[in-house]
């Protein structure tokens, strides 16, 4: 499973809030849902496939709600980004 930096997170979140009018309400949160997509324990990934990670992913904004608004729909785009980029 692929990693998802904060850095590439913050990039999709760079493109969305303008468009959203919205902004980021905490990089921690922002951080923190980065890393589940590509999470780990003792080496072993949490999820099995691209698709239960960016499920999660999804899943994680929505709860963390890393912007001022819009989370939905930031999770629904974010998710599917990666969904994109970890199988390409």
């Amino acid at each position: 499973m692929k990693n998802l930096s904060p850095e590439q997170l913050l990039a999709i979140a760079d493109e969305f809030t303008p468009i959203a009018r919205v902004r980021v309400r905490s990089f921690g949160a922002l951080v923190a849902c980065a890393a589940v997509p590509g999470a780990r324990v003792s080496g072993v990934p949490v999820y099995d496939s691209v698709g239960s990670a960016s499920s999660a992913l999804r899943e994680a904004i929505v709860k963390l709600e890393p912007l001022t608004d819009r989370n939905i729909a930031f999770s629904e785009i974010a998710a599917g980004v990666y969904r994109r980029w970890a199988t390409a």
